[in-house]
């Protein structure tokens, strides 16, 4: 797997990501992200997308969708609200860009 590949998929996440966030805070009535927490969803897609790599480079040959799910309730964990069963959506379908992106 190549390091432009990656690249892609990292820029990917880190859009999907900070739509979600946008929309999230559009709904909430806040308008705009702060820098560092720009910073920190970057980040986040960042660690997303090397795990994502790791899996689809070693080990994944399908059931992305679960071991995206289990990340995701592994992050949540316990939803103790909606909005927290809701963000396991938000890594599926980081993952499910992955899915897109990488493999092949």
């Amino acid at each position: 797997m190549s390091l432009g590949r990656i690249g892609v998929a990292w820029l990917a996440v880190t859009a999907w990501l900070l739509a979600w966030d946008w929309i999230q805070r559009r709904a909430g009535g806040v308008r705009q992200i702060a820098g560092r927490e720009g910073l920190g969803i970057a980040g986040e897609a960042l660690v997303t997308t090397l795990f994502g790599a790791l899996w689809f480079a070693s080990l994944g040959a399908g059931a992305w969708w679960l071991v995206f799910l289990l990340v995701g309730a592994l992050r949540e964990w316990p939803p103790v609200s909606r909005r927290g069963a809701i963000r396991i959506l938000r890594v599926i379908g980081a993952g499910g860009l992955l899915a897109w992106v990488l493999p092949g």
